[in-house]
């Protein structure tokens, strides 16, 4: 017998910061605080997504051949790079950036971790976790 799959997570509203529940295989729904739809799943990006925005209650996953260029990503469980980014970064949840990552834009995330090799330009924030 396994470990039951869980039926919910938790995820955090990337319009309002409205923390609620939603169903383990949702893939976007209507936040509750504000009524506005959100996509709660993660994005995985394997080759180039030039958008204006990508935005998840979930995390950004940016594979070794995957590119994004977009003016803002909001990524509320974090983001990890291991290929290119170009964008503002606001996240929820850790930033990894990959050893062989291209890194260029502005980031405001709660912890970094950036591997030796990143190539990176763009200022990094570091948000106070609060009391």
């Amino acid at each position: 017998m396994g470990t039951p799959t869980p039926t919910h997570h938790s995820v955090r509203c990337y319009h309002c910061d409205h923390p609620f529940d939603v169903g383990a295989r949702a893939a976007s729904t209507n936040c509750p605080g504000c009524n506005q739809r959100v996509v709660v799943e993660d994005v995985v990006i394997k080759k180039l997504m030039p958008v204006s925005r990508v935005q998840t209650c979930g995390r950004l996953v940016i594979e070794k051949k995957g590119t994004v260029i977009a003016e803002v990503v909001q990524a509320q469980g974090g983001v990890e790079v291991m290929g290119s980014l170009d964008a503002r970064v606001e996240s929820g949840g850790p930033v990894v950036i990959g050893a062989s990552a291209r890194w260029k834009g502005d980031c405001r995330a709660p912890t970094m971790a950036i591997r030796r090799g990143a190539r990176i330009e763009g200022e990094f924030e570091v948000l106070d976790p609060g009391p």
